[in-house]
């Protein structure tokens, strides 16, 4: 089974406790629960974080650049819809996350192959999780959901739980 986090940066792994010019930076101690967690499940990581570019080797290098111990782990990032809005109507619109997170799911997991769609099953196929502290998620990604508190990032209690919903097959 492949697994899968969502991962957003700010408020999960970089926190008020350590700032890099005047902006929250990466915490060393969140990044070793985010350690733990890939350690226990196997994940790989889709960064639907703020701190994401627009191609994939774009974001790698500016993780890396940033101190991400674990850049070889992001397999995608998901879409800024409220870029492609704005950019074509001049409107600026607030998508939530979880739209973002489901047309990656939707195009890298539900996906055409070219031919015959190659529909795989979430909970069968492929398992995940969106670690996140802010809550505009979809309601069908609530049980998928671990929401950290802004200032105190991932704790050892979220990870527990990031590493349970990961290892849980849903038949």
């Amino acid at each position: 089974m492949k697994k899968i986090i969502f991962l957003d940066i700010d408020g999960v792994l970089a926190t008020s406790e350590c700032l890099v010019h005047g902006m929250w930076g990466l915490v060393e101690d969140k990044q070793l629960l985010l350690k733990s967690i890939l350690d226990k499940t196997g994940a790989d990581i889709v960064l639907s974080s703020s701190w994401r570019k627009h191609k994939l080797e774009e974001t790698k290098e500016y993780m890396t650049e940033k101190g991400f111990m674990f850049s070889d782990k992001i397999i995608g990032v998901t879409i800024r819809a409220y870029h492609y809005i704005e950019k074509e109507s001049k409107v600026h619109l607030s998508i939530p996350r979880g739209v973002e997170i489901k047309q990656w799911i939707d195009t890298n997991i539900h996906s055409n192959n070219g031919k015959n769609w190659d529909r795989k099953k979430l909970g069968e196929d492929y398992q995940y999780v969106i670690i996140d502290d802010d809550g505009d998620m979809l309601l069908n990604q609530k049980d998928n959901f671990v929401r950290t508190d802004s200032e105190n990032g991932l704790t050892l209690l979220d990870s527990i739980q990031c590493i349970d919903i990961l290892n849980k097959r849903c038949v």
